[in-house]
């Protein structure tokens, strides 16, 4: 009886070693996510790389752009719009992203992208956790959008508009 609590100790001892490094993981990784909350300003990429508030994107008159327009959100506000720009938009929670959806639990850090290549403009998830939608179906790889399509990254809809 004695030979068999020896094992049966250390095999106590191992799970609750693994459970402890379980939950140190998940703690650490969650203060890293909330290290990342993004701020509250919203810029746009220059061609040199800098960025630039989106109201100077406007001011400068840009011609090769759409936008995405808030359709429904829990963070921005409905009809809020989001100049793309020709290049990469990023959007995410970070606020190293382009278009920053500040405290929404269900978009990831670096949730998606969208890049315009031969005049579309496609949309691309980025390993994100929830998945990106458009039009209510889940992206696999870079998906062209056309004008009216509905874009959903985290708890936010989008409206695609040229």
């Amino acid at each position: 009886m004695l030979d068999l609590q020896v094992p049966l100790l250390a095999a106590k001892a191992l799970l609750l070693l693994l459970l402890f490094a379980f939950i140190y993981s998940v703690v650490r990784r969650s203060i890293g996510d909330l290290r990342s909350v993004p701020d509250d300003e919203s810029f746009v990429p220059r061609e040199n790389g800098s960025r630039r508030h989106r109201s100077e994107a406007y001011a400068e008159g840009q011609d090769d752009f759409s936008t995405l327009i808030v359709e429904d959100s829990d963070v921005l506000a409905p009809d809020t719009r989001f100049l793309i720009i020709s290049g990469t938009t990023n959007i995410g929670r970070s606020s190293a992203s382009d278009i920053v959806l500040k405290s929404d639990d269900y978009a990831s850090g670096q949730h998606a992208k969208l890049t315009r290549h031969g005049g579309l403009l496609y949309v691309e998830d980025i390993d994100s956790t929830n998945g990106t939608y458009v039009n209510g179906r889940k992206t696999i790889g870079a998906t062209p959008l056309k004008s009216g399509d509905r874009v959903q990254v985290g708890s936010t809809t989008f409206r695609y508009s040229e």
